[in-house]
């Protein structure tokens, strides 16, 4: 069903923001019924996670731009593992109104619903037995879900995932459905990598500090780990696994793995409290999530081994093209970084410089450790609308990566430019007064003939890995970005 690619194509134009669209929704928001912000099992009893964990202390932008570690790594314990937690998806912050508390998190997603759940699955190591766990920021705390050592089958889940047998510990993100689509509605299956893909830049960070080494996997046995990890079906499902830690914990080659023969223990699902009063499903986003799942182990090696070398962007040589300096800006640590971090409501229009711009795209756009794009290879494109970027003419641009250049597609003054910025993205003021708009682009069509459906997810996954970094890079600099969810039908972050 995967390889049918009508059903990525159907969802997606279905699903486009157009201006009569949205004049004719009849859509509102029943604030009565906006869903809990944590997931809180009834029965089962949670782990508190140590409050001294180690800070990331390393410069913000040399972690966000690096693919690799470059300190020496120090093995995984406890307090290791909550550090990973927090600074990805930890509470940073509340904030108190009439209508009730908001917890703010270490990462920004779409409406500040946070529909995007954690799971650790590990090897016992000091502080933690071997398990798999759920992840709580509510009260910093672990939820056993199964006693013992689940790596190898989780492995063999994502077809003998060789980061995965190696590591010490693995997360598994996954999507409440309703926690997000209770304000997007069917489009909201778009924020589920959107979301986790900003998570995940706060984690690649984070292991990078710690010397630990990252990787994401998107192929794997979609029933198979929702099993795993006790998801009510048409409910919650799994989105990404991130291994940490593969270089100190020595696996098997995937060419020596044998699949555990022992069946997963069959478990209930565990009760929680109802995250709303009432749930509406969405038949759209199950659709296209069960179009894109892969039924066995067999499909997922053969949609792993069907992707390689298929998508590196070779760079232009004969384009007129305006070369970007990186230059660095200054080195606040990560931790400072993430925990200032915030979306910005209100920009000033005042220009910012083009080495700022250079360093942001530079630092988003060195790679994205993903189990299905070898090296140098990536499904997004960076288009953008300058308004006030000292040094660089308003207008239109496409930034080549290999290159580290821009190239202008389109020269307008810059009122003009601010104009079709706010026009682009519903009209919204925020986005006229923006420095700078960034578009987060790709072919759809190559990617779904080459990945199927399931292409869909790593494309929106990876933008929102990249507009992470865009985020975190714009901290960095003491610069303000925001994102929304709602441009016609692209994905857009906005600097200062």
């Amino acid at each position: 069903m995967n390889d049918d690619i009508k059903h990525a194509i159907h969802y997606h134009e279905e699903t486009k923001h157009s201006e009569l669209g949205l004049q004719m929704s009849r859509h509102y928001l029943d604030w009565d019924d906006r869903p809990r912000p944590f997931k809180v099992y009834q029965e089962l009893s949670s782990i508190p996670l140590p409050q001294d964990f180690p800070i990331p202390t390393a410069d913000a932008l040399t972690c966000i731009r690096s693919v690799h570690p470059f300190l020496p790594e120090s093995p995984l314990d406890i307090r290791g593992l909550a550090q990973f937690l927090f600074f990805s998806a930890g509470i940073t912050r509340e904030m108190k109104y009439d209508s009730g508390t908001y917890y703010m998190r270490a990462a920004s997603a779409t409406g500040a619903l946070y529909p995007i759940e954690l799971y650790v699955i590990s090897k016992e190591f000091e502080g933690l037995p071997a398990g798999v766990y759920h992840f709580c920021p509510g009260n910093f705390s672990l939820v056993e879900l199964r006693s013992g050592d689940y790596r190898s089958k989780l492995a063999e889940m994502a077809g003998g995932n060789p980061n995965i047998l190696s590591s010490a510990v693995t997360l598994a993100f996954t999507s409440f459905a309703w926690r997000n689509a209770w304000k997007y509605g069917d489009r909201s299956y778009r924020h589920w990598f959107w979301d986790s893909g900003v998570i995940a830049s706060n984690l690649l960070a984070v292991a990078i500090s710690a010397g630990v080494e990252p990787a994401l996997v998107t192929g794997f046995l979609d029933a198979g780990v929702n099993n795993l990890l006790r998801l009510e079906q048409r409910s919650e499902a799994a989105v990404v696994l991130a291994p940490l830690g593969s270089s100190l914990v020595k696996g098997p080659e995937v060419s020596d793995f044998r699949p555990d023969p022992e069946p997963l223990p069959v478990l209930d699902i565990p009760r929680i409290i109802p995250i709303s009063k009432r749930e509406t499903e969405h038949p759209e986003i199950w659709k296209l999530h069960d179009a894109s799942s892969l039924p066995s182990a067999k499909e997922v090696a053969q949609w792993l081994s069907s992707s390689k070398n298929k998508f590196t962007n070779v760079a232009s040589e004969d384009l007129s093209q305006e070369r970007m300096q990186d230059k660095r800006q200054d080195l606040d640590s990560l931790s400072d970084v993430i925990l200032l971090r915030g979306s910005t409501r209100r920009f000033s229009r005042s220009p910012i410089s083009k080495n700022h711009l250079s360093t942001i795209l530079f630092s988003s756009t060195r790679g994205v450790p993903l189990d299905v794009l070898a090296k140098g290879e990536s499904l997004v494109d960076i288009y953008l609308i300058a308004s006030a970027v000292e040094g660089l003419a308003p207008g239109h641009y496409f930034y080549n990566r290999h290159a580290k250049s821009l190239e202008q597609l389109d020269a307008m003054n810059e009122l003009a430019s601010r104009n079709e910025s706010g026009y682009l993205c519903l009209g919204q003021p925020l986005f006229s007064d923006a420095s700078a708009v960034l578009f987060m682009m790709t072919d759809i069509d190559a990617i779904l003939k080459t990945l199927g459906n399931r292409g869909y997810r790593v494309c929106q996954f990876e933008a929102g890995v990249v507009a992470g970094k865009i985020y975190l890079s714009s901290y960095a600099q003491g610069l303000g970005a925001s994102g929304s969810a709602r441009p016609w039908s692209l994905r857009i972050y906005f600097l200062r």
